[in-house]
């Protein structure tokens, strides 16, 4: 607990932000309830099936289309509790106040207690974090996860990582796998970061190694699983359609899935749509590359776009689900709702982006972790498609970047090399550029950059839209 403990002068400021932190989650799982209108349906689905011993199942059928981490988490709060939400969000109101301790622990190592104290408290006020507590949803807990094996990787000792710092390291990038297999090379990361910071070659391969046959050792009873159900020992069977969604002629660098002439729609079977997913979207790929080099830049927009999904489900009306594009509900959404949200966020993304790249000289070793986690979150959902959901769990990392950030603009030990200013300049462009060119999309044309309308339709119209039959009988209407 020492590396939580901050100094006498601030121990009633980190618990002044703790207690905020609690209060304003609180009041976020209590009051704001929001529909299950996406990913977070079908963990409803699994969890209780689960619960109710119907196993790893949607619609009473096996399934991997989903990874099992937070299915089994949230399966276990109603075998204990019953089928009520509240459990689930209480916890997930935990886990994001831990979020900030461990905010401010990171902080305090890699650059100073005060600035760990700011991040943990623009962590603890960030609406939008506030609201993704009431969703049964990964990012939460995930994020919870991501931070904590951050916090390990800067804490490890002796400067030569023990045994024991690798064990936890794979037990904890084994669950964030779980819970997102986004995460699972996470760990070339930490190697290189720990490469930077002159840890012998040896020593560091050998931690690799030991972390990486733990992390897999965690996830493979589900893969075990996966290849008696399926005869596949893979995470999940959606991998494949996903990176078509992002990589076929007409996508949009979000999510596009469209009904009319779409070559995934007619296989029955979720592994073989997958497999086909993965070979024509390689194809465009090869066959479009200036295509596809648009399209990253597309990708990249939707990365930092205002989070519209978060805003419908806050403001979410029956009527919606009858409405087939997104623009128009996207011109219902109240103007105030999106300033008082995307304020914050704006400011944190622009401040941070500045602590990571015009850092002072004497902290490059430390930035360079928080560098090496946004370019390794960005580049895996630039292979795949982008969303705003999904830069949830690196905000974090822009808050303590940004806090950072403050400190050097302040105390003017920034970089003012010319080359750090106009690489600063030009990100803040691109920035504006795809926020601008949103509200244009969006307002002026009605068009559909980010389709929510895709993710309030009802239930017998989610995912695919139509129903498959796998080679089980399963009609999974997954999406």
């Amino acid at each position: 607990m020492r590396f939580f403990a901050a100094s006498p002068e601030n121990r009633k400021i980190l618990f002044g932000i703790l207690f905020i932190a609690v209060i304003l989650r609180a009041a976020s799982a209590a009051l704001f309830h929001p529909p299950l209108t996406s990913d977070d349906r079908d963990y409803d689905a699994i969890a209780r099936s689960l619960a109710n011993g119907g196993g790893f199942a949607l619609d009473g059928h096996p399934t991997a289309f989903r990874p099992p981490g937070y299915p089994f988490l949230l399966a276990a709060t109603y075998a204990v509790f019953g089928e009520s939400k509240t459990p689930m969000r209480t916890l997930q109101v935990i886990a994001d106040v831990f979020s900030c301790l461990l905010l401010f622990g990171i902080g305090k190592k890699m650059f100073s207690e005060k600035a760990g104290l700011v991040a943990a408290a623009m962590l603890a006020v960030f609406p939008i974090q506030i609201l993704y507590i009431s969703h049964l949803m990964t990012e939460t807990i995930f994020t919870t996860v991501l931070l904590l094996i951050v916090w390990m990787v800067v804490h490890e000792r002796n400067e030569i990582p023990l045994w024991r710092d690798s064990l936890m390291l794979g037990v904890l990038t084994g669950v964030g796998v779980l819970i997102r297999p986004t995460a699972a090379l996470l760990p070339l990361v930490f190697v290189v970061y720990r490469w930077k910071n002159g840890i012998p070659f040896r020593a560091n391969m050998r931690s690799f190694a030991f972390v990486a046959a733990v992390a897999f050792l965690a996830v493979s009873p589900w893969l075990a699983r996966n290849f008696h159900e399926f005869h596949r020992a893979s995470l999940t069977s959606n991998a494949g359609v996903n990176f078509w969604i992002g990589n076929h002629q007409g996508a949009n660098g979000a999510y596009s899935f469209p009904e009319q002439g779409n070559p995934l729609v007619p296989v029955t079977d979720d592994f073989d749509r997958s497999d086909l997913g993965f070979k024509l979207g390689l194809d465009f790929i090869r066959s479009h590359p200036l295509e596809f080099l648009l399209l990253e830049g597309k990708k990249f927009a939707h990365f930092f776009a205002a989070d519209y999904w978060l805003l419908t489900t806050m403001e979410y009306k029956a009527e919606w689900a009858n409405i087939q594009n997104s623009g128009s509900i996207f011109s219902r959404l109240s103007i105030a709702d999106i300033v008082v949200l995307h304020l914050p966020y704006v400011a944190v993304i622009l401040l941070g982006t500045f602590g990571l790249v015009c850092s002072a000289k004497k902290d490059e070793r430390s930035i360079f972790l928080l560098r090496a986690l946004v370019l390794y979150w960005i580049g895996v959902h630039l292979i795949y498609y982008a969303d705003a959901r999904y830069r949830f769990p690196i905000v974090p990392i822009f808050i303590l970047a940004a806090s950072y950030g403050w400190f050097i603009l302040r105390e003017k030990t920034f970089q003012r090399a010319k080359m750090q200013l106009l690489t600063f300049t030009l990100i803040c462009l691109i920035y504006v550029a795809g926020w601008l060119g949103e509200i244009f999309t969006l307002r002026s044309r009605s068009a559909s950059f980010q389709p929510v309308a895709e993710q309030v339709i009802p239930a017998n119209q989610q995912r695919f839209g139509i129903q498959f039959t796998n080679k089980q009988g399963y009609t999974p209407n997954t999406r």
